[in-house]
């Protein structure tokens, strides 16, 4: 007879949830579908679960293929039906009354486990999510892949948790450099919206920051794997020593630049491109000249 730990071994608080989204992974690989997490199933495995974690399961697919993926889900007997009040996608954006900005999806479906709770499955546009990202992945990306990684790739910390990681189906994910480049990307598309929100879209780049990236293999995460412009975007963020918010002008100046050149996407809140852009121009004739701007931009 074995020997038993006298206490259980620990499970992830959130098993059910990431067993429910590794099962639509499955789904979508399973109707050749490309795509990768998106929202809090991207984000929570690479921070901790807290009031900054919303539980939404949502996936990114290319604009040519979410006609099929929505297909895929609803063959596979998701529920459509209007959006109960509990529904994390019940209002449109413009309604939504939320301190962090969050995605919103193209098409959504519902799946309850009882009257109260419902696990809710969004499906995003590439080219408004990730538009500056190569193509989504169909298959399981190797191990060197610069871009996506899986969910159950043994580098990650407590990968082999129960309820965690390898103890479900492989979801596929962003690196940790192009996760924060998507995060630092989706804060510059979203500048101009007229609302602004207690958190941005990057607020999760500090709390990485501070826990798992030190803990990292190199070849994993380096911060010379983060593309420029958005490693000295990681730079000023991750120095809690920096009084002077370079960041915040540096990210001015590639919104106006994705903006002239018509590469960047609109957000998806109510926006006004032309009063931030005059916004804009106020401040940098106080604070800096457009050649500081490129030198700290080249670091």
């Amino acid at each position: 007879m074995g020997w038993k730990p006298m206490f259980p071994t620990p499970e992830y608080d959130s098993a059910d949830w990431l067993n429910w989204g590794s099962q639509i992974a499955k789904l979508l690989d399973h109707a050749k579908i490309p795509y990768v997490a998106c929202g809090d199933l991207m984000n929570v495995h690479y921070q901790q679960v807290d009031r900054d974690i919303s539980i939404s399961i949502c996936f990114v697919v290319p604009d040519d293929r979410l006609d099929a993926a929505i297909r895929a889900l609803r063959v596979a007997g998701l529920s459509e039906d209007p959006c109960p009040d509990h529904c994390f996608w019940a209002e449109n954006p413009t309604h939504r009354l939320n301190p962090f900005p969050l995605p919103w999806s193209a098409r959504h479906f519902h799946r309850y486990l009882d009257f109260e709770l419902c696990y809710p499955v969004g499906l995003l546009r590439k080219s408004q999510w990730l538009w500056l990202m190569p193509d989504l992945p169909l298959e399981f990306p190797e191990p060197n892949d610069p871009n996506f990684i899986l969910s159950t790739d043994r580098r990650l910390p407590d990968w082999d948790m129960d309820g965690y990681g390898n103890s479900f189906y492989p979801i596929k994910l962003l690196t940790p450099a192009r996760w924060i480049e998507s995060l630092f990307s989706l804060h510059i598309r979203d500048l101009s919206v007229v609302r602004k929100f207690d958190e941005r879209w990057y607020h999760h780049v500090v709390k990485f920051h501070a826990r798992l990236a030190r803990l990292l293999p190199p070849e994993l995460f380096h911060i010379d794997l983060i593309q420029a412009p958005f490693r000295a975007l990681y730079i000023e963020e991750a120095d809690w020593r920096n009084t002077l918010n370079y960041k915040h002008l540096l990210m001015d100046s590639l919104w106006e630049e994705w903006q002239e050149a018509g590469s960047m996407p609109d957000p998806i809140y109510p926006f006004n491109h032309k009063k931030y852009k005059k916004k804009v121009k106020e401040y940098r004739s106080v604070w800096l000249y457009e050649d500081w701007i490129a030198e700290i931009m080249s670091r």
